[in-house]
């Protein structure tokens, strides 16, 4: 698989607005009334990782030895995955969001990775966490994202968890009529988001974020394929901007 088309993007985001490109609140672009200041943006990823770990510990976390996050940005939440976590492999496919990320993540339990956005750079069955947010719903289709679940399968140790969050629906039982709707719309999206790409690489225009939404048949019909079971869908608010935030965790059997 050649690198993803999305990537660009979020390496233009790495370049141009690292931390409004990780965390799009309304204002907090560096042009905007109110950007974000590293204090500020930091203390949000403490916030937040407060409320995840509580629902994935809930669940079950199985070890605090090893952990890879997908699409670290800037380092919001690797910042606190690395006071968790023993060893900490951070990856993302942005350069620059990298850079950024090391001169404000600088524990030695980390290691960065600059990923394709196709294979994940480490060993079968090399850590016992696998944790991502805001990064799989800007992803361009749902093969790509299986394909990013089967590496997760192939890095994670037995009993492992892994928990990602991404947008998630569930049809009515008559969902033809929506199923349909959902694909026209989604081939106009793709339509767009090729031509402001194109635009983007003449320096016309700013970074795109697309919206990717999962059915939740999708988990049940693909996961236990790789290996993954024990699947829970857990949606709740974060105490930043109580903003309703759906994951999905499971575990290798």
């Amino acid at each position: 698989m050649k690198e993803l088309a999305s990537n660009k993007e979020w390496k233009k985001w790495g370049e141009s607005d690292p931390l409004f490109g990780v965390a799009s609140w309304n204002n907090k672009n560096k042009d905007g009334s109110n950007p974000w200041t590293n204090e500020d943006f930091y203390q949000l990823g403490e916030s937040d990782w407060r409320d995840f770990r509580t629902h994935w510990e809930r669940y079950g976390l199985s070890s605090n030895d090893s952990c890879l996050e997908i699409g670290c940005g800037a380092g919001r939440i690797t910042k606190q995955l690395a006071l968790y976590f023993k060893e900490v492999h951070a990856v993302d496919v942005s350069e620059k969001m990298i850079e950024y990320a090391k001169t404000h993540v600088t524990s030695s339990s980390v290691s960065f990775h600059v990923s394709t956005g196709v294979n994940i750079p480490l060993n079968d069955q090399s850590v016992n966490s696998v944790f991502s947010t805001h990064v799989f719903q800007h992803l361009d289709t749902l093969d790509i994202a299986r394909n990013y679940f089967k590496e997760i399968s192939r890095v994670l140790k037995r009993n492992g968890t892994m928990m990602i969050h991404l947008p998630i629906y569930k049809w009515p039982s008559s969902s033809r009529g929506f199923k349909q709707l959902y694909a026209i719309r989604k081939q106009l999206s793709d339509v767009r988001a090729s031509m402001r790409r194109s635009l983007m690489e003449f320096g016309l225009g700013k970074p795109i974020m697309r919206g990717l939404w999962y059915p939740v048949d999708f988990f049940y019909e693909e996961f236990p394929k790789l290996g993954l079971d024990d699947i829970e869908i857990s949606m709740f608010v974060t105490k930043s901007n109580n903003d309703p935030h759906p994951f999905v965790l499971a575990r290798k059997g």
